[in-house]
Protein backbone atom coordinates (compact mmCIF):
# COMPACT_ATOMS: atom_id res chain seq x y z
CA UNK A 1 0.00 0.00 0.00
CA UNK A 2 1.42 3.38 -0.95
CA UNK A 3 1.49 6.49 1.19
CA UNK A 4 -1.28 7.96 -0.99
CA UNK A 5 -3.50 4.95 -0.30
CA UNK A 6 -2.79 5.25 3.43
CA UNK A 7 -3.63 8.95 3.62
CA UNK A 8 -7.10 9.74 4.86
CA UNK A 9 -7.40 12.71 2.49
CA UNK A 10 -6.47 10.59 -0.56
CA UNK A 11 -3.70 13.05 -1.46
CA UNK A 12 -0.47 12.34 -3.24
CA UNK A 13 2.53 11.47 -1.07
CA UNK A 14 4.94 14.38 -1.02
CA UNK A 15 3.09 16.36 -3.72
CA UNK A 16 5.19 17.75 -6.54
CA UNK A 17 8.24 15.75 -5.50
CA UNK A 18 9.63 12.74 -7.29
CA UNK A 19 11.49 10.07 -5.32
CA UNK A 20 14.98 11.25 -6.33
CA UNK A 21 14.24 14.84 -5.37
CA UNK A 22 12.69 13.72 -2.08
CA UNK A 23 15.77 11.64 -1.24
CA UNK A 24 18.10 14.53 -2.03
CA UNK A 25 16.01 16.98 -0.02
CA UNK A 26 16.10 14.62 2.96
CA UNK A 27 19.89 14.38 2.54
CA UNK A 28 20.20 18.18 2.58
CA UNK A 29 18.03 18.34 5.70
CA UNK A 30 20.23 15.72 7.39
CA UNK A 31 23.27 17.87 6.65
CA UNK A 32 21.55 20.83 8.28
CA UNK A 33 21.95 18.86 11.53
CA UNK A 34 25.55 17.94 10.69
CA UNK A 35 24.95 14.35 9.62
CA UNK A 36 28.09 12.55 8.48
CA UNK A 37 28.77 10.23 5.56
CA UNK A 38 25.52 11.13 3.83
CA UNK A 39 24.77 8.73 0.99
CA UNK A 40 21.79 8.36 -1.35
CA UNK A 41 21.48 4.98 -3.09
CA UNK A 42 19.12 4.17 -5.97
CA UNK A 43 17.85 0.76 -4.85
CA UNK A 44 14.69 0.61 -6.97
CA UNK A 45 16.04 -1.97 -9.41
CA UNK A 46 17.12 -4.22 -6.54
CA UNK A 47 14.12 -4.20 -4.20
CA UNK A 48 10.42 -3.35 -4.20
CA UNK A 49 10.81 -1.75 -0.74
CA UNK A 50 11.77 1.70 -2.05
CA UNK A 51 13.34 3.57 -4.93
CA UNK A 52 16.00 5.29 -2.80
CA UNK A 53 17.77 4.81 0.50
CA UNK A 54 19.30 7.71 2.36
CA UNK A 55 21.98 6.54 4.77
CA UNK A 56 23.67 8.91 7.19
CA UNK A 57 25.33 8.97 10.60
CA UNK A 58 25.38 11.02 13.75
CA UNK A 59 28.11 11.03 16.37
CA UNK A 60 25.73 10.29 19.23
CA UNK A 61 22.22 9.05 19.95
CA UNK A 62 21.15 12.63 20.70
CA UNK A 63 22.42 13.72 17.30
CA UNK A 64 20.74 10.86 15.41
CA UNK A 65 17.47 11.73 17.13
CA UNK A 66 17.92 15.41 16.21
CA UNK A 67 18.62 14.50 12.56
CA UNK A 68 15.52 12.28 12.33
CA UNK A 69 13.29 14.86 14.05
CA UNK A 70 14.56 17.57 11.73
CA UNK A 71 13.87 15.50 8.61
CA UNK A 72 10.35 14.70 9.88
CA UNK A 73 9.71 18.38 10.62
CA UNK A 74 10.94 19.51 7.21
CA UNK A 75 8.84 16.85 5.45
CA UNK A 76 5.80 18.13 7.28
CA UNK A 77 6.59 21.81 6.65
CA UNK A 78 7.84 21.70 3.08
CA UNK A 79 6.23 18.61 1.60
CA UNK A 80 3.04 18.75 3.64
CA UNK A 81 3.15 15.10 4.59
CA UNK A 82 4.48 12.70 7.22
CA UNK A 83 6.43 9.44 6.94
CA UNK A 84 4.41 6.21 6.82
CA UNK A 85 6.35 4.94 9.79
CA UNK A 86 9.22 5.68 12.12
CA UNK A 87 11.23 3.00 13.92
CA UNK A 88 14.02 3.21 16.48
CA UNK A 89 13.64 6.87 17.40
CA UNK A 90 13.55 6.27 21.16
CA UNK A 91 16.73 4.17 21.15
CA UNK A 92 18.42 6.32 18.52
CA UNK A 93 21.05 3.84 17.35
CA UNK A 94 19.31 3.17 14.02
CA UNK A 95 16.34 5.33 13.14
CA UNK A 96 14.32 4.42 10.07
CA UNK A 97 11.86 6.80 8.41
CA UNK A 98 9.61 5.12 5.85
CA UNK A 99 8.74 7.85 3.36
CA UNK A 100 7.08 5.49 0.85
CA UNK A 101 9.53 5.45 -2.07
CA UNK A 102 12.42 6.77 0.06
CA UNK A 103 13.67 5.07 3.22
CA UNK A 104 15.86 7.17 5.50
CA UNK A 105 18.37 5.36 7.73
CA UNK A 106 19.99 7.46 10.47
CA UNK A 107 22.68 5.57 12.39
CA UNK A 108 24.97 6.32 15.24
CA UNK A 109 28.51 5.61 14.04
CA UNK A 110 29.09 2.28 15.88
CA UNK A 111 25.76 0.83 14.69
CA UNK A 112 26.42 1.89 11.09
CA UNK A 113 29.78 0.14 11.24
CA UNK A 114 28.10 -3.11 12.37
CA UNK A 115 25.33 -3.19 9.74
CA UNK A 116 27.20 -1.55 6.82
CA UNK A 117 24.11 -1.03 4.67
CA UNK A 118 26.17 0.62 1.96
CA UNK A 119 28.11 -2.65 1.56
CA UNK A 120 24.92 -4.74 1.69
CA UNK A 121 23.44 -2.56 -1.09
CA UNK A 122 26.77 -2.12 -2.95
CA UNK A 123 25.13 -2.95 -6.30
CA UNK A 124 22.86 0.09 -5.96
CA UNK A 125 24.17 3.14 -7.79
CA UNK A 126 25.08 6.06 -5.57
CA UNK A 127 23.24 9.26 -6.50
CA UNK A 128 25.78 11.99 -7.12
CA UNK A 129 24.59 15.53 -6.53
CA UNK A 130 27.15 18.35 -6.76
CA UNK A 131 25.20 20.57 -4.37
CA UNK A 132 24.99 17.78 -1.78
CA UNK A 133 28.71 17.07 -2.10
CA UNK A 134 29.49 20.77 -1.65
CA UNK A 135 27.29 20.98 1.45
CA UNK A 136 28.89 17.88 2.94
CA UNK A 137 32.42 19.20 2.34
CA UNK A 138 31.47 22.53 3.90
CA UNK A 139 29.92 20.77 6.90
CA UNK A 140 33.00 18.57 7.35
CA UNK A 141 35.08 21.67 7.99
CA UNK A 142 32.68 22.77 10.70
CA UNK A 143 32.25 19.42 12.47
CA UNK A 144 35.28 19.91 14.66
CA UNK A 145 34.45 23.55 15.41
CA UNK A 146 30.87 23.33 16.66
CA UNK A 147 28.08 21.00 17.71
CA UNK A 148 25.03 22.92 16.41
CA UNK A 149 22.96 19.86 15.55
CA UNK A 150 20.58 19.97 18.49
CA UNK A 151 17.08 21.40 18.22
Amino acid sequence: MTNAENRSDGGTPFPGTNARDKALRCAHWALEKKAREVMVLHVGALTPIAEYFLICSGRSVRQTQAIARHIRTRIKQELEDVPLGVEGEREGNWILLDCDDVVVHVFDEPTREVYRLERLWSEAPRVEDPKLLEEEEKAAGQWEEEEDWED
